[in-house]
């Protein structure tokens, strides 16, 4: 433990207190003293201001960094979907206050709290019918009384699918009873619920305690008719932002882009998240613009610089890799949602293009032609919740996604029709509904709890994913670490003075001289004990081969990987599925090592990552099936293992 100390200023004087903060790193770096212009004697270890402290308070920075976790992929009811799924009085006021730890009341009526606070949230509703659902909640708006609106309030989902509908025509439709012949009622109607979104970030922003993010979900479906969720959260830095969003009635992901270029200026930041890449139906990674066209010098560009993270694993599944394509990973087949495609297939289906780690390796050709590299991409992960509720992931006590519309066991576990999969056209033997799960969360490494810091430390990529626990994990790389860095008290300063964090970047590697990674992880103390830590590795030939490689680096109990496999042994944990208790005499609290890569090659590019497994514990779908007193379905799993993935570090010649 560490004491920090936090500065505290009044018109009336200079008050100290002190705030005990733990050190996830086990640290003893005290934070740099600053110079403060603050009109009072200075303390001798004045901290740091942040660029949005205010006169009333200062926050400290540690410069060695915490973790802070939090959602970024967020639905209340100013999403028109998550409304008509029954998600109505739950907004983005509320979803705050859950983050922070509040009870609030679900859409099926039950109440609930998150197991544990956050540290940052974005609520992130669809730009797509936020004039609608202004106007269909407003009784003094014209188109108030429309069909359409009329339908939306008693919760029908086929103006859901009418109004989605549209986005896929070319050029894109709104409904004319809500917006007019030509769509500008529901244009002109959008400024008022974004300013209210505005105002619940700004409100329930506490500098040094909670981080509230202005934001929105652009939501771009596949053309052709095929569906698919080519969808990016926009995440801004400050309160400074565009008078309205961009939506896909506007135009496409590129567009989008562009738009936020022109409009996103001054003292505006912005970045862009892609939606988990599993529904994009391969057009994420496949090294063209969403609609089919070539990329343009311009367009590789603006997506690494705006597309700074990718959602590696959310509700709709993982999306980190499949075992089969482009993998033989035997850890890929966690909670993936759709069967490889056949062939002549490009819809509902996992094709190579879909996949994050595959993506990173695509990036690597795309850096060689362009000189830029658009799939440079960190790691987020998020519920994409329906209910307003951030990162509410927990296994035990998942309650579902879609408010009414999977409020029950029995329809979560397939036992029932879900409303949402019928509407989209996924009903029965193809519902992907019954194989989604509770979610996952980003975290971040930060100087402070600050706007200013968790997002420059999201635009940084010096994050990681966890597949719903609080699981913490750090990596950095460099070419000159000795062999036991991680063992000595000043590991994290090094990592900083002689490498580069996850999410940086590596080049021009010394003579003779392989890159090592100093790794970290520490369990979640309400989760399950840690398993082992690997490396994922990525990287392209001489030959313009690209390949990858899964080396187990850290075992727990006191085993040590195979030098043949590169593989730990079972540690032996178990679950009881009676009652879903677990092994209290297996796994470990905390891993750490110095991993030096034994296949590098300095003339080909590539890049590395960190996974950390937890022991088994069981899925949410052994607690439904339970709580419904029913068999649990054949074909789903039982048991899950939970894990995180450290952002990737690049290397290039």
């Amino acid at each position: 433990m560490t004491l920090k100390k936090t500065l505290v200023i009044s018109a009336v004087g200079a008050v100290f207190s002190l705030l005990a903060a733990c050190d996830s790193n086990n640290e003893s770096a005290e934070s740099e003293p600053v110079s403060v212009e603050t009109g009072v004697t200075e303390s001798p270890v004045a901290p740091e201001v942040t660029a949005e402290a205010t006169t009333a308070q200062v926050i400290e920075r540690d410069p060695n960094k915490n973790a802070y976790f939090g959602e970024l992929h967020l639905h209340t009811a100013y999403s028109l979907d998550a409304y008509i799924f029954g998600t109505t009085m739950n907004d983005p006021f509320t979803a705050y206050r859950f983050a922070k730890g509040e009870e609030v009341m679900l859409p099926i009526g039950v109440k609930k709290r998150i197991i544990k606070p956050l540290d940052f949230a974005a609520v992130t509703d669809h730009s797509e019918a936020l004039g609608e659902y202004e106007i269909c909640t407003s009784p003094e708006l014209e188109g108030y009384n429309s069909p359409t609106c009329q339908g939306i309030r008693k919760n029908d989902m086929q103006p859901f699918k009418e109004i989605f509908a549209g986005m896929a025509e070319t050029p894109a439709v709104r409904r004319k009873d809500i917006c007019g012949e030509d769509g500008q009622a529901c244009l002109d109607a959008m400024p008022a619920p974004w300013q209210r979104v505005q105002d619940a970030a700004n409100q329930n922003y506490e500098p040094g305690k909670f981080t509230s993010f202005v934001a929105y979900e652009f939501s771009a479906n596949a053309p052709e008719g095929v569906g698919g969720m080519m969808h990016r959260n926009v995440i801004f830095k400050n309160a400074t932002v565009p008078d309205t969003v961009f939506s896909a009635f506007e135009g496409t992901g590129e567009d989008l882009h562009r738009w936020l270029e022109n409009h996103c200026t001054g003292e505006c930041d912005v970045l862009t998240i892609p939606h988990n890449p599993n529904f994009y139906w391969g057009r994420l990674y496949w090294g063209k613009n969403s609609d089919g066209t070539e990329f343009t010098q311009d367009v590789v560009d603006r997506r690494e610089r705006l597309d700074r993270l990718v959602e590696v694993m959310q509700i709709k599944g993982n999306s980190e890799c499949q075992t089969g394509i482009m993998s033989t990973d035997e850890e890929c087949n966690f909670e993936t949602v759709f069967e490889a495609c056949n062939e002549g297939e490009n819809a509902g289906c996992s094709n190579e293009y879909a996949f994050v780690r595959n993506g990173l390796k695509f990036g690597l050709v795309e850096q060689e032609k362009w000189g830029t590299n658009p799939f440079k991409q960190g790691f987020a992960g998020a519920t994409d919740n329906h209910n307003g509720t951030p990162s509410d992931t927990t296994e035990s006590d998942f309650e579902g996604h879609y408010a009414s519309n999977d409020g029950e066991p029995e329809i979560r576990l397939g036992l029932k029709p879900n409303p949402t999969a019928e509407a989209m056209g996924m009903s029965g033997d193809d519902d992907p509904t019954r194989l989604y799960n509770p979610g996952a969360i980003t975290g971040v490494w930060a100087e402070s709890n600050t706007r200013e810091d968790i997002w420059d430390a999201l635009h940084r990529r010096e994050t990681f994913a966890t597949s719903g626990t609080r699981t913490k994990v750090r990596m950095f790389a460099g070419f000159d670490f000795a062999a036991n860095t991680h063992e000595q008290s000043n590991w994290v300063a090094q990592g900083y003075q002689q490498g580069v964090p996850q999410g940086g970047a590596l080049s021009a590697a010394p003579q003779d001289k392989s890159p090592s990674l100093m790794i970290w992880a520490m369990q979640d103390p309400d989760s399950a004990p840690l398993q082992k830590v690997q490396v994922i590795k990525g990287w392209k030939t001489a030959d313009d081969e690209l390949k990858e490689a899964v080396y187990d680096v850290a075992c727990s109990d006191g085993l040590t990987p195979d030098p043949e496999t590169n593989r730990c042994p079972d540690n032996g944990a178990t679950v009881n599925l009676d009652d879903c208790s677990i092994s209290a005499d297996r796994g470990a609290t905390e891993l750490a090592t110095t991993w030096t890569d034994p296949q590098f090659d300095a003339s080909e590019s590539a890049f590395y990552y960190v996974r950390v497994l937890e022991n088994p514990v069981c899925r949410w779908s052994m607690y439904d099936a339970k709580r419904a007193n029913v068999e649990h379905p054949a074909d789903l799993p039982k048991t899950v293992k939970e894990r995180a993935w450290s952002s990737p570090v690049w290397y290039t010649p």
